[in-house]
């Protein structure tokens, strides 16, 4: 046994000192190092597999639902002065979205809308995880554009471009910011589009100011549309509207971009059932409605949509049947569509700054 230890060691000199080195338990420690290394190596090698597994499948399962929600689009245009109308209206579209839809929307904003704004808007993803929100900046392309109506903005002339932004997209719901949605937006998304460029409401206010080259019987409003841009593309739409709109802005478009699609694409429209876009219907409205020729929506269709809307256009409420051109805010207290509204502002997060522009909201 001493000779065995002996192969093991070996003298060495060093400062005058006698140094037995043990090169058994050298190699022992370094095999064990060694091993040690290996072990962690493989171990971690192991855990880094697992954990990419892990993030694969995950990143598959993800995807795969993904591509199994129905997918809309909803495209609104809108002013630095508009943001919290905006807000409320994307807020009511996500609270009451079915859990199987996954919504893209698409703003169409201008210079003058500042990043903390655009925040602001993005912050109510929150709200909903189904949801993407993407900005578009038209930059200057409609400067000198004005419209006839005092209160409106250069923004409603937006839409007429979206065909040439939103690439990637065959359809869109346009909604205005002045818009509550009560349901879910895929069975609208999905009506039938063939040889159409616009489905909208059937519009009687505004079609009294046409002319003679319109087909008032296939007049819609401009505010809740389903557009499809496969098609508008082909058809050039912005290079088209925007001939129009210089060759007769003096001289008829009374209501700007409404106008226009009317009365370029009148043989191209079709109409959307009354619960996507009605206002508040009065019986004088419903008395309107039927004395039209041909008759678009029957007593019973507009007295459901007015009790169960899934869209609730505010260009006018409508009360005592008188129209009004005044919004939720500045309706009584009891008025159901101001407690709706109250609601869906509440929700955005964003309830105190709303109150400080539009008072009377919070009484």
């Amino acid at each position: 046994m001493n000779k065995e230890k002996k192969k093991n060691e070996i003298f060495l000199i060093e400062n005058n000192k006698l140094i037995i080195k043990n090169y058994s338990f050298l190699q022992r420690t370094n095999k064990l190092k060694y091993n040690s290394f290996k072990y962690l190596k493989k171990k971690y090698l192991y855990i880094f597999i697992i954990l990419y597994a892990f993030y694969a499948l995950t990143f598959i399962k993800r995807e795969f639902i993904y591509h199994k929600l129905n997918h809309i689009h909803i495209a609104m245009s809108l002013n630095d002065n508009y943001i919290y109308i905006i807000m409320v209206s994307i807020t009511s579209i996500l609270l009451n979205a079915n859990n199987n839809t996954f919504i893209h929307i698409h703003l169409l904003i201008g210079n003058d809308i500042t990043i903390e704004n655009q925040n602001k808007i993005s912050s109510l993803k929150r709200l909903n995880n189904n949801i993407n929100i993407l900005f578009y900046n038209v930059g200057n392309i409609f400067n000198g554009w004005i419209s006839r109506r005092e209160r409106i903005t250069v923004a409603t002339f937006y839409r007429s471009i979206i065909a040439e932004l939103i690439r990637n997209v065959d359809k869109v719901i346009y909604l205005d910011g002045d818009t509550l949605i009560y349901g879910d937006l895929f069975e609208m998304y999905q009506l039938n589009m063939n040889n159409l460029y616009f489905r909208g409401i059937r519009e009687i206010t505004s079609s009294k100011y046409v002319g003679k080259e319109i087909d008032k019987s296939r007049f819609i409003c401009a505010g809740v549309m389903l557009m499809n841009l496969k098609l508008l593309r082909k058809a050039h739409l912005f290079e088209t509207f925007k001939k129009y709109y210089l060759k007769f802005y003096n001289q008829k478009i009374y209501y700007d971009d409404q106008y226009i699609i009317n009365a370029l694409y009148i043989n191209k429209i079709d109409f959307l059932p009354p619960k996507f876009g009605i206002w508040f219907m009065t019986q004088q409205y419903i008395r309107k409605y039927e004395t039209l020729n041909p008759i678009i929506y029957s007593r019973k269709d507009l007295i459901d949509a007015n009790n169960k809307p899934i869209i609730r256009h505010l260009w006018g409420i409508t009360k005592e049947g008188l129209v009004l051109t005044r919004k939720p805010w500045n309706l009584q207290k009891n008025c159901q569509i101001k407690k709706d509204w109250q609601y869906y502002a509440y929700k955005t997060g964003f309830f105190s700054s709303i109150c400080k522009i539009y008072k009377n909201i919070c009484y």
